[in-house]
C-alpha cells in the first residue's frame, strides 16, 4: 500500500469520460482556451500560462532567468536545484529545514524558489504576503510552488506583482500526476516570454481533455477534500504530527530502518534522507481504511513530530 505518493486518494468520476474525449488523433489546440478558463473559474486577474505540470514550467522559469543566481531550499522540491544544475546557473542552498522569513534574505536579480506547503514538512508559511512584497522592494524574483495548495485550510491572499510567479498543478488534488497539467500565473511580460519557451502541444490531447473535466468540477474536490481533512485531523490527533497540507512528515529516529520495517508490512513511505532528514518519513493521507492500517502499524514503533519543523 503506497502512503509515499502524496495526491488525492480518491478518483475524479470524469477518468473514463475524459479518456473517451480526447482526440488522439490531431494535434490539440486548447491552451488559449483553458487559460482563459483558468482564469474564470479561480477569479485570476494576471496572466494564465499552462504547461506540461509543474516540471516543465521549472525548467522554463530556470532557462529564462539562467543567468541569475537560484537560491532554494535543502528540505524542500529537488527539482530546483538539480534544474538549477542542469542550466549552469549559480545556485544557493537554504539548509535551515523550516525557515523563518529573515533567513530568506535573497539578493537583487535572484530567483528564490518557494514551495508552500513546503514538501515534504507539510507547513503553510503564512509569511507569504510579507515575501511577496520584499521580492518586489528587493527586486528578486519569488517563484512560488502552490502544487498542494488546495489542501491548505486557510490561504493568506498576497498580491502577486511583476516580481512574482505562481506555480500550480492539478495532480496532487485531482490525482492526476500521469496526466502533465500545470500552470503560470505571472504577470503579462513574463506569460508571453513562457508561452514563447514551453513545448509545442505539451499537454498533448489527454491534458485538454481532463482540463475540460476540471473546470466543470463543482463537487468531487470539495467533497474529497473534506474526507481528507477529517482525516488529518484524526491522524493527527493518534499520533501527535501536524501538517497543513496531505502528507505528514514524522521523526522515527533512523528513516531507512523505518520504511524497511513498514515495508516488510506491506506500506510504502517515503524515505526522506534526500531532502537532508535522515531521521524522518514522509506519508500521504489515504481513506480511512488504509489510514487505520499504518496507524495500527506504527503503534509498535517511536513516532515523533519533528522538532526542527514548528507549527505554532
Amino acid at each position: 500500500m503506497d502512503f509515499s505518493y502524496s495526491a488525492n486518494p480518491y478518483r475524479p468520476p470524469f477518468v473514463r469520460r475524459a479518456l473517451q474525449r480526447a482526440k488522439i488523433d490531431r494535434y490539440p489546440y486548447c491552451n488559449d482556451r483553458f487559460e482563459r478558463g483558468i482564469r474564470d473559474k479561480y477569479r485570476i486577474p494576471q496572466e494564465v500560462v499552462i504547461t506540461a505540470g509543474i516540471t516543465e514550467l521549472i525548467q522554463i522559469i530556470i532557462s529564462y532567468f539562467r543567468r541569475r543566481r537560484i537560491v532554494s531550499l535543502r528540505s524542500t522540491y529537488g527539482e530546483y536545484a538539480r534544474t538549477a544544475r542542469l542550466f549552469g546557473s549559480e545556485l544557493e542552498i537554504i539548509t535551515d529545514p523550516d525557515p523563518d522569513i529573515a533567513v530568506l534574505t535573497p539578493k537583487k536579480e535572484d530567483v528564490l524558489f518557494f514551495a508552500n506547503p513546503n514538501n515534504p514538512t507539510g507547513k503553510y508559511y503564512k509569511y507569504v504576503n510579507e515575501l511577496a512584497e520584499q521580492a518586489e522592494a528587493k527586486g528578486f524574483m519569488l517563484i512560488l510552488d502552490e502544487a498542494f495548495i488546495d489542501f491548505v485550510d486557510s490561504v493568506v491572499p498576497y498580491d502577486i506583482n511583476d516580481n512574482v510567479v505562481v506555480m500550480r498543478s492539478f495532480s496532487k488534488a485531482y490525482n492526476l500526476s500521469g496526466i502533465r497539467i500545470g500552470y503560470a500565473i505571472a504577470s503579462k511580460p513574463l506569460a508571453e516570454r513562457f508561452r514563447e519557451m514551453r513545448l509545442p502541444w505539451g499537454i498533448g490531447s489527454l491534458g485538454c481533455a481532463f482540463i475540460e473535466e476540471i473546470l466543470k468540477d463543482r463537487e468531487f474536490l470539495p467533497n474529497s477534500l473534506k474526507k481528507i481533512r477529517r482525516e488529518r485531523r484524526r491522524i493527527s490527533e493518534t499520533t501527535g504530527l501536524r501538517t497543513d497540507s496531505n502528507y505528514f512528515l514524522a521523526s522515527m529516529g533512523d528513516a531507512k530502518v523505518a520504511v524497511n520495517r513498514l515495508k516488510q508490512k506491506g506500506i510504502l513511505v517515503r524515505d526522506c534522507s534526500s531532502f537532508g532528514l535522515p531521521d524522518a518519513i514522509r506519508f500521504s493521507i489515504r481513506s480511512k481504511k488504509d489510514n487505520d492500517l499504518l496507524l495500527s502499524s506504527l503503534k509498535d514503533m517511536e513516532v515523533m513530530p519533528p522538532d526542527y519543523v514548528s507549527f505554532e
